[in-house]
């Protein structure tokens, strides 16, 4: 790579405005001993999730115990992830407090309707995990 192309992709990066733009997602699912089971495929549903989560408190998404939620299908995860039905319930479940990890809770609403999915905060390194 020579420096102009170099310095015209920093120069891109630099002007970026980034809120709205970007998914972020914690430095600590990579980093913390107790989320090295998870795939980066699941780590970054869950920066996804985290983003649904900002505009569902824009939005006032509250439950009636006012909790903030989100609505997350699978179809979703299909299509934000190009990834086919398998892959995105396999995802969901190594996130969800029964199956997997406990970042998430599903709260089923009934046939046809999509879940309503809580997202759980990770505590510090000495406490334990949901």
């Amino acid at each position: 790579m020579n420096n102009q192309t170099g310095n015209i992709i920093v120069d891109q990066v630099a002007q970026l405005d980034f809120k709205g733009n970007a998914i972020l997602i914690p430095k600590a699912l990579f980093k913390d001993e107790r989320f090295k089971s998870l795939s980066c495929e699941a780590k970054v549903l869950y920066g996804l999730m985290l983003d649904r989560m900002s505009l569902s408190m824009e939005n006032g998404w509250l439950d009636s115990q006012n909790r903030a939620y989100i609505l997350y299908t699978i179809d979703d995860v299909k299509d934000d992830l190009n990834c086919g039905s398998q892959k995105a319930v396999k995802l969901m479940n190594e996130l969800d407090s029964e199956k997997g990890i406990g970042l998430i809770e599903k709260k089923r609403l009934g046939q046809g309707r999509a879940n309503v999915i809580y997202l759980y905060n990770f505590p510090p390194k000495n406490e334990e995990l949901y």
